[in-house]
């Protein structure tokens, strides 16, 4: 019991810890719906009193204190017309609690899915404030399962049954509290032979529900990561014709998960079964002990009627309570899930910037005359064994070229990363003029950079939408697509080749254009919020001889404009640059 208390209040104050920021207002109406919808269940089982008490004998209730005084408040009735009223009073009080429910039922599903959205959108932003490094150490796989199933599993699983679990208790309670006044020792006896039977099962079947929940975490987290890694790869997985291995190991997962939740409602509704004819036939033992005693029981009825309907409204009560404890607790993974990776993104060191309501700062763009200057630059990756990048000097004066060439793993995209912010240097320093780079002015300094990689990443979208990446489609001006289009030698091709123009839909991942064609729009892309800074990190590696020739031509056009940083495995790519570097070569280089 004091593992399952300490287990309990840890529970409680992660969730309080989550919703904290949502609003504790919000939470502290809902805890208050929950105890109104207690309590009038209470009122609307207490309401029938009266109506069974005149139906088995009118005087008793005339002659008891509670009718007296009730009676000196009321006009003066006959039996028959006291009856009426009370019948109805007890169906208007039923129906009124019964309102009540639902509209604490609304309150608290609404406030649930509300905060569960807010959570999701917090959760990925927070997310994506992340150093670049943690994405090169996680499956984004488990990422998409946390933001999308763990906050939905623990809003369903978690969240939704804690404040249910706070109705169902201030129900028992005040239940129990009713059945106290009507007879002390039934109400003893019910409430420690129901709260001992619930006892025992839960902590018989700890250990089983601990392996569940271990169980759901794994299968949920394989299902995710096998979909996003057939579906990521779909063209070399039909090449390999791999399909079949794939959906067997989701499959697998899948199975696994299946099972596991059966069992997880089974645990949580098995033991109705047995408490159901438990408390019928306690209620026919107390009938049998008051007919052996020789006492009339329809003197007694009101007592019965009231003891009968306080059980058929605390058995459900005891059985949802239960249920729902054992459902957030197998379910606790997804909130272990969602509050470690809340708690590791809040305190994480080298995150970027968010503004005082949360979001992501989109600073002006750093600007800079002068050079971009590295300084005894040195990089090694986390658990590496050895420097990537070491001493490292150069200077790249403003609208000027540099080539980058060099074979493969001696650092170049990890120097491009390096420049453009998405690694901190292990030692050493970057300096855009002679302000140094770092996390405080990193946004404001990609700001100004335009960044064309190998692959191209392409949205499921319009022309004109993956362009102007990350634009709200309301403030894309067209002079711009217009402008880096024609820079990047795409417009025409666009305008009078494309079916609906700059609105054609290019698939995801613009399954539907060539590869020059893509990375044209990369570079048009690039070049849409006209940078300083235009870094092309091995653009035209995967292209064929003309094509690339097409994209370079592009390129060259911009030279003396923007400051290039061309990043090539082959020297033919770097021709047309100012200054070339071999990477390869050195260990410590300062440009002419």
């Amino acid at each position: 019991m004091p593992s399952f208390l300490h287990n309990s209040a840890d529970l409680i104050h992660k969730v309080y810890t989550l919703a904290r920021p949502f609003g504790r207002k919000r939470l502290l109406i809902v805890i208050g719906c929950s105890f109104a919808q207690g309590l009038f269940q209470v009122l609307g089982v207490t309401s029938i009193f009266p109506f069974l008490a005149l139906a088995a004998d009118p005087s008793r209730l005339r002659n008891s204190q509670f009718g007296t005084k009730l009676l000196e408040i009321l006009p003066p009735f006959d039996d028959s017309r006291l009856l009426l009223i009370a019948g109805i009073f007890a169906i208007a009080m039923l129906l009124v609690a019964n309102g009540v429910n639902l509209s604490a039922e609304f309150v608290r599903t609404r406030y649930a899915h509300q905060f569960s959205h807010w959570l999701r959108v917090r959760l990925l932003r927070q997310i994506a404030t992340r150093p670049y490094t943690d994405f090169l150490e996680e499956n984004t796989g488990v990422l998409v399962k946390k933001v999308l199933g763990d906050v939905m599993g623990y809003t369903t699983g978690v969240l939704l049954p804690l404040l249910d679990s706070l109705a169902r208790i201030a129900t028992i309670i005040l239940l129990i509290g009713t059945l106290f006044l009507v007879h002390p020792q039934i109400a003893i006896v019910a409430s420690l032979g129901f709260g001992l039977f619930y006892v025992a099962v839960f902590r018989g079947l700890g250990r089983f529900r601990s392996c569940i929940s271990n169980g759901l975490k794994d299968a949920f987290r394989g299902t995710y990561i096998e979909v996003q890694q057939m579906l990521g790869g779909i063209k070399p997985v039909k090449v390999h014709r791999a399909e079949e291995t794939f959906i067997e190991r989701f499959s697998t997962h899948s199975e696994r998960n299946a099972r596991l939740q059966a069992w997880s409602t089974i645990l949580g509704n098995g033991p109705r079964y047995l408490i159901e004819p438990l408390a019928f036939g306690g209620l026919v033992v107390v009938v049998i002990i008051y007919a052996a005693r020789g006492q009339d029981i329809i003197a007694i009825l009101p007592n019965l009627g009231v003891m009968a309907l306080a059980g058929y409204r605390l058995l459900p009560a005891l059985q949802l309570l239960y249920g729902q404890i054992t459902q957030f607790t197998t379910q606790r993974h997804t909130l272990e899930e969602v509050f470690d990776e809340f708690l590791a993104v809040e305190t994480a060191a080298g995150k970027d910037t968010e503004s005082a309501d949360g979001r992501l700062t989109a600073p002006e763009p750093l600007r800079w005359q002068r050079a971009i200057t590295l300084e005894d630059l040195s990089f090694q990756y986390p658990g590496g064994d050895k420097p990537v990048i070491s001493n490292l000097n150069l200077t790249i004066p403003k609208n000027s070229s540099l080539g980058i060439v060099g074979t493969t793993g001696c650092g170049k995209s990890t120097l491009v990363d390096l420049i453009l912010g998405l690694h901190a240097p292990s030692f050493g320093r970057i300096l855009i003029d002679d302000t140094p780079l770092g996390a405080d002015n990193r946004r404001a300094w990609r700001g100004g950079i335009g960044y064309v990689p190998q692959e191209i990443f392409l949205i499921d979208d319009t022309v004109a939408a993956n362009i102007a990446f990350g634009v709200p489609k309301e403030t894309i001006d067209p002079a711009d697509l217009e402008r880096a289009a024609a820079a990047a030698q795409i417009r025409e091709f666009i305008e009078h080749e494309l079916p609906q123009g700059w609105e054609t839909v290019v698939g995801e991942r613009g399954v539907r254009l060539s590869g020059g064609q893509r990375q044209r729009i990369g570079l048009a892309r690039a070049l849409y919020h006209q940078p300083e800074l235009l870094v092309l990190d091995e653009a035209t590696s995967a292209l064929d001889t003309k094509t690339e020739d097409g994209v370079i031509k592009a390129i060259a056009g911009l030279s003396g404009q923007i400051t290039m940083l061309v990043i090539a495995h082959r020297l033919r790519t770097v021709e047309m640059c100012d200054e070339r570097l071999n990477l390869a070569e050195v260990t410590t280089k300062t440009s002419a």
